[in-house]
């Protein structure tokens, strides 16, 4: 992984836009970033992290704080960073949430964190994801380090650089996973687990099937269940028992059969014997009564045969006598329509023998013609007379609408002629609304601009309220940081003048002395009151370095201040908070003055819009009301020249009548009276021909039925109901006496018993057999079933006991090895697969470090790889210790001073970097970064750990070093430097060398 460029704007100190180009030191291979304390060096690595997981080094989980404080409410704060990974550039712009202000309106809003991801190649960048939580995804993906792990390896940020000299083999070997990709390892120990848990579950089931197979067979026999090996007897033994005992059951099974065969056989007879006796006894009975009921029935048959004759004679008697009813009523009718025709004087007819003949008929034909005509001629006269009242009110009604028009149409034009003198006052009224209206919106702004003072000045005091709090720690800060550099010069002066009980200390008898060489030490120094350890030494430089950090962030919360308080300044302007308060004050009152009138002018644009409006509608119902004074005026006309032709036509008709309808109802009522006597007298004639149709049958089915008149018929006839009752009692005794007779004959010659049978003795003998026999059927049944059902359950049992041994047999075999390869026993070293295969890269990283670890220390000190067993049953394989060569043994890397741990942190990720980029699979770390350390060697130790460094060069990597030392910064020619400008803000100078 090759970092290629930064920019960075409006992150932390960095105001304006800058830009670096870390491939101009590509050919140095080595540069130094520098600059004044709280200039913003470690800002460009927090930027470098910033971009690629959105967290900065320094604030450790905490809020980040990036975007810079001298940025304005409109300035933007984003950083962007291009990098290479397996030969793919990419470029990530990430932006964090801030308050800006807003686009419209006052006042501020959030301005959301924002995030996109490029791939860069010859033509135009290709996005890959455009949101922060997509970017992160596909950071997850492409770049294979997490943030903590990109700290340990490639960035070696100030206070962390010794992480990965001091984690624990955990959290090593989470980060050389990652490295060298040997996360299928890990994989792999999941894979054996998971298929373990398999096993070890096939083996719960199979044995849960056995128990469960073994509870059925104790419960079928009533038994406990059995242990697992006793099973196989078990099941032996009481298969024996109940196949003997089903074998019993069976014989008992066929004898009470037999018995219950022989009983019911017995009660069959006695019952079919006993059904005999009493049937004919029955029969015999039956044959008695119907002889004593032979004269009654004989009596019946006769009244039966009389009703049958009858029933041709009903129908014809019945049609006669209403055929006679009917002329009666025709004959009765037609009298009366003669006593109305005769009695009507309109009419002027008569009949002196009563009776109609066919020339009266014709002569009443005539005579109706005669009057539907002239009632036809009444239609016009008579719709006439009745339309006379319609009329008179239509000549009215527009009368009336003449006067009525005419006076709204007087007022129309008052009204009208009224309106010029109302818009005068109101146009006035709108030209002054008009022209303070106009005013909103600079008067709107001159309100935003009032308030942007007021805000500023009200700032400026709450600032400069802080001045003296913030002055107060920074110089505070700086006292601590004197003070605790004072003491760390005072213990490294008392260190060097107790150098001799130092190395008396480390003296062995029979060893030489690494002064004089003697292997006697008779008087070894012994330690002074002022005698200080290189433990107290390093805590006393810790304490330095924790002072510097404080007073460098005290400072720069004052620059920060000082820069924020002059920003407020140039926005407050001249004047005090009260000045700004009145003129936002005039202002509001000068812009709710001018929305007043804005208010004001539509309601007087409405008001003379409504007059218009008004004004038009008036014109419209003038011209309406002419239009109709017109029509009324044609329509009474027409209503009064009606009413004069209605009045003539209603006068059409004879005297004696009051009205045209008085004379049509005359009309119409001599016209029903001639059409009711031809009526009348058609539909006597009818009646009186089916009645002697009617006569004619009745007498022809009289003689047919042989009765002598329809009286007699009429006598002999019995209701359908009565008649089919009758025909049932007939039948009904022939049948019983067909019945008994025939059973009498077919009885009479069996041998039928005289006594009844005793069938309660024989059924209850019968019920008990058959008892019995059910009993013993269900008892074989049952018993065999058991047996079956046994010997079923024991076969299954042995089956899945064979295969069940097979499985665990593979699961031992798998448990086994899934427990080596996860560092459980009976792997006894505790050491895990993947820790296995990463300890092999570990040895390479430790030998690629000591080649480095041992120069810069003068030959004392080398990382040694440690996969001895831990305490506690901690995990073991990937652990690192540093042998001093000076004592002979081995210690915990975390024993080292500060000087000495950045050292063989710095060997270590030079070496970590070297073997991971030899590895085909592995990435490669072609960029490090070094914050600070250096300041913790002597003289001799960095000169040797520069010349290190400086042999990075012929590998094609590039490393950058954030320093103070002097010696350093002028030893290696490529620099970085960022310069801190008067207001606090930083820029940035590269210096490459052209050699």
């Amino acid at each position: 992984m090759r970092i290629l460029s930064l920019e960075l704007e409006g992150f932390g100190p960095f105001l304006a836009r800058q830009r670096v180009d870390f491939t101009r030191f590509d050919a140095e291979g080595l540069f130094v970033i520098s600059g004044r304390t709280g200039a913003g060096k470690s800002t460009l690595l927090d930027a470098i992290c910033f971009a690629l997981y959105d967290k900065v080094p320094r604030y450790d989980g905490a809020d980040k704080p990036v975007r810079s404080h001298f940025c304005s409410e409109d300035d933007l704060t984003e950083v962007a960073l291009e990098y290479e990974l397996h030969g793919i550039r990419y470029r990530i712009v990430r932006s964090p949430a801030f308050e800006r202000t807003k686009r419209r309106g006052g006042g501020t809003t959030t301005e959301k964190a924002s995030a996109a991801l490029y791939v860069l190649g010859d033509g135009a960048p290709v996005p890959l994801a455009t949101m922060p939580r997509e970017v992160a995804e596909q950071v997850a993906t492409t770049v294979p380090l997490t943030g903590e792990q990109f700290l340990q390896v490639i960035l070696l940020a100030q206070g962390r650089f010794a992480e990965f000299l001091k984690a624990d083999t955990a959290e090593r070997r989470s980060l050389l996973r990652s490295l060298f990709g040997t996360q299928r390892f890990e994989d792999l120990e999941a894979h054996l687990r998971d298929l373990a848990r398999a096993a070890v579950a096939r083996v719960e089931s199979a044995d849960a099937a056995l128990d469960a197979i073994a509870g059925q067979a104790a419960a079928l026999v009533g038994l406990d269940v059995p242990a697992s090996a006793g099973r196989a007897a078990f099941f032996a033994e009481q298969l024996q028992l109940l196949e003997a005992a089903s074998q019993s059951a069976a014989e008992a099974r066929v004898a009470a059969t037999d018995a219950a065969q022989v009983a019911s056989d017995a009660l069959s007879t006695a019952r079919s014997d006993e059904d005999a006796r009493r049937r004919l006894a029955q029969a015999r009975a039956t044959l008695e009564a119907l002889e004593a009921d032979a004269a009654a029935h004989a009596v019946r048959e006769g009244r039966l045969t009389e009703a049958r004759r009858a029933v041709p004679v009903a129908g014809p008697r019945r049609i006669a006598t209403a055929a006679e009813s009917a002329l009666a009523q025709a004959q009765a009718f037609l009298t009366r329509a003669r006593d109305l025709a005769s009695a009507d004087p309109a009419l002027g007819l008569a009949w002196p023998d009563g009776r109609l003949t066919e020339a009266d008929e014709a002569a009443l034909q005539a005579r109706a013609t005669v009057l539907r005509t002239g009632r036809a001629e009444l239609k016009a006269p008579l719709e006439a007379e009745l339309s006379l009242a319609r009329l008179e009110r239509e000549v009215q009604a527009a009368t009336d609408k003449v006067a009525h028009v005419r006076e709204a149409q007087a007022s129309a034009r008052a009204q009208l002629e009224a309106l010029p003198g109302m818009e005068r006052p109101l146009r006035e009224q709108l030209d002054t609304a008009s022209a303070l209206a106009a005013r909103i919106e600079d008067l709107a702004t001159a309100v935003q601009r009032a308030e942007a003072t007021v805000t500023a000045r009200a700032r400026v005091a709450a600032l400069e309220e802080q001045a003296p709090t913030v002055a107060a720690a920074d110089a505070q800060a700086a006292a601590d940081h004197a003070s605790a550099s004072a003491e760390y010069s005072a213990q490294v002066q008392r260190r060097l003048l107790s150098q001799a009980a130092h190395l008396a200390d480390a003296l062995v008898d029979g060893e030489p002395c690494p002064v004089c060489g003697a292997h006697d030490h008779p008087s070894p120094a012994a330690p002074t009151d002022d005698h200080v350890t290189d433990e107290q030494v390093d805590a006393a430089y810790e304490r330095m370095q924790a002072t510097s950090a404080l007073a460098e962030r005290a400072r720069e919360a004052r620059l920060d201040l000082d820069g924020r308080v002059a920003s407020a300044r140039g926005q407050a302007g001249a004047g005090t908070p009260d000045d700004a308060k009145g003129a936002l004050e005039a202002a509001r009152a000068a812009h709710a003055e001018a929305v007043a009138a804005a208010g004001e002018r539509t309601r007087l644009q409405g008001e003379l819009a409504g007059l218009e409006t008004q004004g038009a509608a008036l014109a419209e119902a003038l011209t309406a009301h002419e239009q109709a004074i017109t029509a009324a005026e044609r329509d009474g006309a027409a209503a009064r020249a009606m009413l004069g032709s209605a009045q003539e036509l209603a006068t059409q008709r004879p005297d004696g009548y009051d009205s045209v309808a008085a004379y049509a109802t005359a009309l119409d009522a001599a016209i029903t009276l001639i059409d009711g006597l031809i009526a009348a007298t058609d539909a006597a004639a009818d009646a009186s021909a089916e009645a002697d149709s009617a006569r004619a049958a009745l007498h022809e089915a009289l003689e047919s039925s042989g009765f002598a008149s329809a009286e007699q018929a009429a006598g002999a006839e019995l209701p359908a109901a009565e008649l089919a009752a009758l025909e049932g009692s007939v039948e009904e005794h022939r049948a019983a006496l067909a019945s008994a007779s025939g059973v009498v004959a077919e009885l009479a010659a069996q041998p039928v018993p005289a006594e009844p049978a005793d069938l309660t003795s024989l059924e209850a003998a019968a019920a008990q057999a058959g008892t019995a026999r059910d009993s013993a059927v269900e008892t074989a049944t049952t018993t065999a079933g058991r047996a079956q059902q046994l010997a079923g359950l024991a076969g299954e049992h042995a089956r899945l006991g064979a295969s069940t041994q097979a499985a665990r047999d593979e699961r031992d075999v798998i448990l086994t090895l899934a427990d080596s390869v996860e560092g459980k026993a009976p792997n006894d070293r505790r050491l895990r697969l993947e820790s296995f295969v990463l300890a092999s890269k570990l040895e390479r990283i430790v030998a690629a470090a000591n080649a480095r670890l041992e120069t810069m220390s003068s030959g004392q000190y080398r990382l040694e790889h440690d996969d001895s067993a831990q305490y506690r049953n901690k995990e073991t394989g990937l652990a690192l210790r540093v042998a001093d060569a000076h004592t002979g043994r081995s210690r915990d890397t975390r024993s080292l001073s500060g000087g000495e741990t950045f050292l063989a942190s710095v060997s270590l990720a030079l070496g970590l970097a070297e073997t991971v980029s030899s590895e085909a699979g592995g990435i490669q770390l072609d960029t490090l970064f070094i914050d600070e350390g250096f300041g913790s060697l002597d003289e001799d130790t960095l000169e040797v750990a520069m010349s290190t460094l400086e042999d990075l060069r012929d590998q094609g990597r590039t490393v950058g070093l954030i320093s103070h030392v002097e010696a350093m910064k002028d030893a290696i020619p490529a620099k970085l430097e960022v310069v801190k400008a008067a207001d606090g803000s930083s820029s940035i100078r590269m210096q490459v060398s052209t050699g």
